[in-house]
């Protein structure tokens, strides 16, 4: 263990491991089996990385999200660690590339999406690989009972046919024990060994509030606490609302959404990142990937159909250890959204026929052909164009990625990817014939020292500066290369993309597996109500019932939570309850000013929350005006 420990100091310069870590690393070099369930910032990549170094041959990682795999790849390069990944938005050439370096042992970690896996290429090379170890990233994805379902994730199982001695670690932050059973069966575990961390965070409090005031009250929340935080928003309008709205208010806020250009998007991180910016007003993607420490607040202006979704991304306060807090504020409105989500995240079957139908229209994909092809696709212009239900065509676009027609990717933000191909002496012929793509060439080389070995991520802006010359003739100069076989070239692809996974089917030849469309569609009901459940409880610890969802035993109250807190200043619910109820019997009208003002004893955002539970059980009506009737 002590080459391990060498390998922690020498290339991440720590000295110790975190919980569990060692453990992890210890079963897989000795050739077992794992799963292991660390939090969101557990350090999850290390387990497979370390090992991936220690030994002969190389780690093939299956990981979803093509963002995290370029992330992960660009911090092994600057630490001097050979890694590549594949994914389906590369070109035929450059795969091929990456899976003879592998082949030639010259990569020490490959990432790959589950989907290339299945391709004809991998398979040509698979079997002239050297494993040491196979790492399942994020892999509740193969469970058909986890909250971001992949059916390419089931196929996995396969590699254990072809390498039945390479061992298997699985990794997720979030699995329920239906999830983590199916995990073990779907990837041929046998009987692994199970390293579980607690979900229960010491130092992060989950505090939810009902609220007619969402403006208000999460400016009220971010004033009490200091440091950087994320506000995550549903969607894109409402993260750029509400950062103006803050700004107003006197917050340093940022803005994150897909819909942003990527040098925008790039720069609202590293200005976050690097704490210029206090709070930043994003979509659910940002955070993945993003290892900030010191964020000491999460607020969710709206609730997720989740638990295991709202877990992973309150997990990303408080990372430093430091007390922490995720706040989730609700009205009624989003009980009625969550009510309706079953229904508008999975579609009738017609409906998931006609939108696959109108996209290969729409993208002039005709009929028996398009397999393996990449195209741009912008599914809200989709919408748009045939006048559809945009969150219920989305719903569609995405259950037929997860039935593997298709690979949808919303937001691809793929990078310009640049390798050599060539030899040196190919190199001195350029030189001496065109001397101009030459010193385009040659400055590359400079400024890239991995662009030779391995696809390396290059900023064409910053290139361009650098060499003084513009961009247009930079991306000129890139197309020529690439076309005389000097370089494998891949522009940066942003906004959607759409990888079709087979030739288009014919109406008549396109097969629904309905019936596992009806247990989804169940799963996520009985998921939802459960969130529902977790948003109204008002008599369990927070983290009590985060731990008993996901399978612990005997978790102990926090003492921190909304729950816990209410519960040691506060009078027991139905007391209070009681005593509300009979105030508006005798007033039979009072507005919510004064029904708060009547109870000083308990804060306001309690005493709204009693009178929308009494309002659900028809014992009294709230009207928009802040009228309370009684019934």
């Amino acid at each position: 263990m002590s080459l391990i420990k060498d390998l922690l100091q020498q290339y991440w310069h720590y000295s110790a491991f975190r919980p569990l870590q060692e453990e992890v690393i210890d079963t897989v070099i000795d050739g077992g089996n794992a799963l292991a369930l660390l939090p969101t910032g557990g350090g999850k990549s290390l387990c497979y990385q370390l090992p991936a170094l220690a030994q002969q041959g190389f780690c093939l990682v299956v990981s979803p999200l093509v963002a995290l795999m370029q992330d992960q790849v660009m911090q092994l390069d600057r630490r001097g660690i050979p890694a590549a990944f594949l994914h389906s938005g590369m070109a035929g050439r450059q795969m091929n590339t990456v899976l003879q370096q592998a082949a030639a042992g010259e990569l020490k970690l490959l990432y790959v999406s589950p989907e290339r896996l299945q391709t004809a290429a991998f398979e040509e090379y698979c079997d002239t690989f050297q494993l040491n170890l196979i790492a399942v990233d994020e892999a509740h994805c193969i469970a058909q009972w986890g909250h971001d379902f992949r059916p390419a994730y089931r196929r996995i199982g396969t590699l254990r046919e072809r390498f039945p001695s390479v061992p298997v670690l699985a990794l997720t932050a979030s699995a329920n024990e239906e999830v983590q059973l199916d995990i073990i069966r779907q990837l041929r575990l046998g009987t692994p060994a199970v390293f579980r961390q607690s979900v229960v965070r010491e130092n992060l409090f989950y505090h939810i509030r009902y609220t007619e005031n969402k403006p208000g009250d999460t400016e009220t929340w971010l004033h009490k606490v200091t440091g950087s935080g994320i506000l995550y928003c549903r969607s894109r309008k409402r993260c750029v609302e509400t950062a103006i709205r803050l700004r107003q208010e006197g917050f340093d806020a940022g803005v994150y959404h897909a819909g942003m250009p990527r040098e925008e998007r790039e720069q609202a991180q590293r200005q976050w990142t690097a704490s210029v910016q206090k709070i930043m007003c994003a979509t659910t993607a940002f955070g993945m990937g993003i290892d900030k420490p010191d964020v000491r607040t999460v607020v969710h202006y709206d609730a997720p159909e989740h638990i295991e979704a709202y877990y992973q991304e309150a997990g990303r306060a408080g990372r430093d250890g430091l007390k922490a807090h995720a706040v989730l504020l609700y009205d009624h409105k989003d009980i009625i959204r969550l009510q309706e989500s079953t229904e508008i995240n999975y579609p009738p079957e017609a409906y998931i026929r006609k939108v696959y139908h109108l996209v290969g229209d729409y993208l002039k994909m005709p009929v028996g052909e398009g397999m393996e092809q990449l195209q741009a696709f912008d599914a809200v212009a989709f919408a748009h164009a045939f006048e559809l239900e945009t969150l219920k065509t989305l719903s569609a676009i995405r259950l037929l990625d997860r039935e593997g027609f298709w690979q949808w990717n919303e937001n691809a933000n793929m990078q310009t990817l640049v390798q050599f191909t060539t030899d040196r002496r190919t190199l001195n012929y350029l030189e001496n014939t065109e001397p101009k793509l030459s010193y385009v060439a040659t400055s590359l080389l400079r400024l890239y020292g991995s662009i030779f070995h391995y696809p390396t991520v290059i900023r064409e802006f910053e290139v361009s500066k650098l060499l003084r010359i513009e961009k247009p003739q930079l991306d000129l100069a890139l197309q020529r290369l690439s076309a005389l076989g000097i370089i494998a070239y891949q522009p940066a692809v942003t906004g959607g993309t759409l990888y079709w996974m087979h030739h288009r089917f014919a109406p008549a030849q396109l097969r629904l597996d309905t019936r596992h469309i009806d247990q989804l569609r169940q799963a996520h009901e009985r998921r939802v109500q459960k969130m529902i459940a977790y948003i109204q409880n008002e008599e369990t610890c927070r983290n009590v019932l985060l731990a008993q969802y996901f399978g612990e035993s005997s978790p102990q109250p926090c003492g921190g939570c909304d729950v816990c807190r209410r519960k040691a200043q506060h009078p027991p619910a139905k007391d209070i309850r009681e005593q509300i109820l009979a105030l508006i019997r005798e007033q039979q009208q009072i507005s919510i000013a004064g029904l708060t003002a009547a109870f000083p004893g308990t804060a306001a955002e309690h005493v709204i929350e009693y009178v929308r539970l009494l309002h659900d059980e028809s014992l009294c009506r709230v009207y928009p005006t802040g009228i309370i009737f009684a019934t």
